[in-house]
């Protein structure tokens, strides 16, 4: 699998830069849909988690 990988990230690196981009704005929207309708007691742990991921990212 990671042959693979590589391979592609030599042959086509913008191809693999549009899928990690992908893969990040998924995360990104799944910010609201992890919000809706969920109970006022549960929006603190999601917003935690989401805070803790958002600052994982930051110090990269």
């Amino acid at each position: 699998m990671w042959s693979t990988l590589g391979d592609w990230a030599l042959t086509s690196p913008w191809l693999v830069l549009a899928v990690i981009a992908v893969l990040a704005v998924s995360i990104l929207l799944s910010l609201p849909v992890a919000l809706y309708r969920t109970d006022a007691a549960q929006r603190p742990d999601i917003i935690r988690a989401l805070a803790e991921l958002w600052s994982f990212w930051r110090r990269k």
